[in-house]
């Protein structure tokens, strides 16, 4: 199942993407994003901190935020998000 992403511009000025996962990511998960950051978290809030700005996130929404200044990162992440649903398995599967 493809991501959907949307732009969004926020009130500073700043444009953000929000990516729709299709689930809830786990924070091991997003632990895997770093590229040079800081993983934070608070209890189901995970901050990834990165040089060029931060990925805001749930453990219970599929959606997530992405503020960066760096435009390849933010390409980087988008397909690594992409090939992350792309390889999970379903939690439960129901037997025809």
């Amino acid at each position: 199942m493809p991501i959907q992403l949307s732009k969004r511009r926020e009130c500073g000025g700043t444009w953000v993407v929000d990516v729709d996962l299709g689930r809830s990511p786990t924070s091991e998960e997003l632990a895997t994003l770093r590229y040079g950051g800081r993983c934070r978290q608070f209890q189901q809030l995970v901050w990834l901190d990165l040089p060029s700005g931060r990925i805001t996130a749930s453990l219970r929404l599929s959606r997530l935020t992405i503020r960066l200044g760096d435009k390849t990162l933010e390409a980087a992440m988008i397909t690594e998000l992409q090939q992350l649903v792309e390889g999970s398995v379903p939690a439960c599967t129901v037997d025809p």
